[in-house]
């Protein structure tokens, strides 16, 4: 066998390939790598949020998010449902909404600011590889008609809404080892706070009127006179036990009276893993 040939035959090949590979690319240009999907475990790759408008500072300070989109898969609406995504469609879901918000009519801002009083902000936000990806818009909804926003916001927004949909069907329960208690302060059967009144009740229901659960820890006191308080482990789940979860969050607070004879309206709900 001639090795000289060999050599040159082999040769040849290498050069030939080197060749064909160099003409994937266009003369001078340089080759972008894609981003790889790679969305972080514990925390939403997608959230949809309202916040604001006309909502009393109670049912505000307990709101949670409309929906939120972990990395797993993990699908979570009103805090109270919950499903989850495949791989293609958890993918499929942040690209698209990723290409919504960087899209050129998502980055405008509207010609005539919005003047709808109380109107609620609609927040979306997505991760991207590139980074994260938010809108916010006041009224969104509310100004539909009158064409303030551009469209691709609305597409945004409703592709999380079918997500939302979907899961809310499902009718999975969500529970997690953390909850938020909330309470607001009650006046002679209203409410004694600005902000608070839409939880105020009948004074007639005084007489449902029960005491505050001693095992349960009592939330501090803001400037405002709302008591928060966000509880794990064993002081949760006796928060779950002894109060009474407003799970359609329209403000149906049963009424407490606390160990100093204040009287209190107080609702909970879990927190999300990113809470």
């Amino acid at each position: 066998m001639d090795l000289r040939l060999t050599r040159r035959g082999l040769l040849a090949a290498v050069l030939a390939t080197a060749t064909l590979s160099a003409c994937d690319s266009p003369p001078g240009a340089t080759s972008t790598p894609t981003p790889s999907f790679n969305p972080p475990g514990d925390a939403p790759v997608a959230v949809w949020e309202l916040t604001g408008g006309l909502s009393a500072a109670g049912i505000a300070a307990l709101r949670p998010p409309r929906l939120a989109i972990y990395g797993d898969g993990d699908a979570i609406a009103d805090a109270t449902y919950r499903s989850r995504l495949d791989p293609d469609q958890l993918r499929a879901l942040t690209v698209a909404l990723a290409d919504d918000l960087r899209s050129t009519g998502a980055q405008k801002k509207p010609a005539v600011t919005p003047t709808i009083v109380d109107a609620p902000v609609t927040k979306v936000s997505v991760w991207s590889p590139s980074g994260p990806l938010t809108f916010t818009a006041e009224g969104l909804d509310e100004v539909k008609a009158d064409h303030l926003y551009a469209d691709v916001l609305y597409v945004a927004r409703d592709r999380l809404a079918a997500v939302h949909k979907t899961v809310s069907a499902t009718a999975q329960p969500y529970l997690a080892t953390r909850v938020r208690v909330v309470a607001v302060p009650v006046l002679d059967g209203t409410a004694g706070s600005p902000g608070i009144g839409p939880i105020a009740a009948d004074p007639s229901a005084s007489a449902l009127m029960t005491a505050w659960p001693a095992d349960v820890s009592l939330p501090t006191t803001d400037r405002e006179g709302l008591r928060k308080a966000d509880l794990d482990g064993d002081a949760a789940r006796v928060a779950v036990r002894m109060l009474t979860r407003d799970l359609d969050q329209r403000g149906a607070w049963p009424a407490y009276r606390m160990p100093d004879g204040a009287v209190v309206r107080a609702s909970w709900r879990y927190l999300l893993p990113s809470e």
